[in-house]
């Protein structure tokens, strides 16, 4: 690939307004959520780990390793914004604790993260 359309294309990356918000897998009637600055790139990630064994919460890792087909992705909340660059967390932190007060059962996705 040309160094010039190597550019344009990491420019266009760069300019990208990726999806923000509270993302959540959902098996069952269980539910773990998480704050996400990229709920693409965060789906990826997470499922590549659970798919190796290597995602460091035991009960999700648990769960998803007994029944991988039940799990289901989504983005409970979407943030508006305007500009990718500003500091989004007091909105994201603001997202999430309205997703806690609709799905009061649901467990943090990440191990440390937004414990109750």
């Amino acid at each position: 690939m040309e160094k010039e359309r190597r550019k344009e294309l990491r420019a266009q990356y760069d300019q990208r307004k990726p999806e923000m918000g509270v993302v959540c897998l959902k098996s069952g009637e269980r539910r773990w959520i998480a704050v996400s600055t990229d709920a693409k790139a965060d789906y990826n990630g997470i499922l590549f780990q659970l798919k190796l064994g290597s995602w460091p919460g035991r009960e999700l890792q648990k769960a998803f390793t007994e029944a991988p087909d039940s799990f289901e992705w989504s983005l409970l909340k979407k943030l508006d914004y305007d500009e990718r660059e500003d500091d989004h967390r007091d909105d994201l932190e603001l997202l999430y604790l309205q997703c806690l007060d609709e799905y009061p059962d649901a467990m943090p996705m990440r191990p440390g993260k937004h414990r109750r």
